[in-house]
């Protein structure tokens, strides 16, 4: 079937209503650079209205969408922080980034299994260089579900894609405890100390807890000692000293 030229040209023009134009496209773009660099640099307003002014200029940028979410989130807004994420996962179900960082927000409120489905979505986005966070965080919701052969599949997997992912390590150390595989959890608390020690608060307390355990005591108390040489004051460092505070009344 043909139609008359100036039918033709009023579907044409009607099609494209709602889509921006290069133009608004590039300024949407260069709010959410600016958006993201207030963010990291935690002038949390200042990134919101900058976002907010990037998605509506251009709403279906998921960097926006994305961005905001993560805003909203650091600002405690939860909820207009999940109905951004959600916003921009209308624009790319299978978007890595989004998903990821929905996912966050989702472990912080203890929605386990919808944590799994937005990870396991995002591990289909080949295009993301980062896989290693998507399993980390997939591993965890898998053992807080208590699904532990498959959180340490996932975890394994994220420590052969980055060796030096220090919390993939102290997650898969949680995991070999709970598999009761004590020595393969101290050997993974181990690597966050040796690549990490600035943030190896938890790895000390965990690895001095275990030897306790297994009654090697000695190394138990060393283990513990060290969380508060180097973190003293902290919560980590009072739980250290109750632990040895028992052995201590043995």
């Amino acid at each position: 079937m043909t139609f008359p030229r100036g039918v033709a040209f009023v579907i044409l023009a009607v099609g494209m209503v709602g889509c921006p134009s290069i133009a608004r496209q590039e300024k949407a773009q260069a709010k959410v650079e600016l958006g993201s660099a207030y963010l990291v640099e935690g002038a949390t307003e200042q990134a919101i209205a900058t976002l907010q002014e990037a998605a509506k200029i251009d709403r279906r940028n998921i960097d926006a969408w994305n961005q905001l979410g993560m805003a909203m989130m650091k600002r405690g807004e939860f909820e207009k922080g999940e109905e951004a994420f959600k916003k921009g996962l209308r624009l790319n179900e299978n978007n890595a980034s989004i998903n990821l960082n929905y996912s966050y927000f989702l472990l912080k409120q203890e929605r386990w299994e919808e944590a799994v489905v937005h990870l396991e979505a995002g591990m289909g986005d080949l295009t993301f260089r980062e896989p290693a966070k998507i399993l980390n965080n997939l591993g965890f919701a898998y053992y807080a579900q208590g699904r532990f052969g498959s959180a340490e599949r996932r975890l394994k997997e994220a420590v052969i894609r980055a060796p030096h992912y220090c919390q993939a390590w102290f997650n898969l150390g949680l995991v070999y405890e709970a598999l009761n595989r004590s020595t393969e959890a101290i050997d993974a608390y181990d690597h966050v100390v040796m690549i990490c020690p600035g943030d190896a608060a938890g790895s000390y307390l965990r690895t001095g807890l275990l030897f306790l355990a297994v009654g090697r005591t000695d190394e138990g108390v060393h283990y513990l000692n060290r969380v508060c040489e180097d973190w003293p004051g902290s919560d980590l460092c009072k739980e250290a000293l109750t632990a040895q505070a028992g052995v201590e009344t043995e």
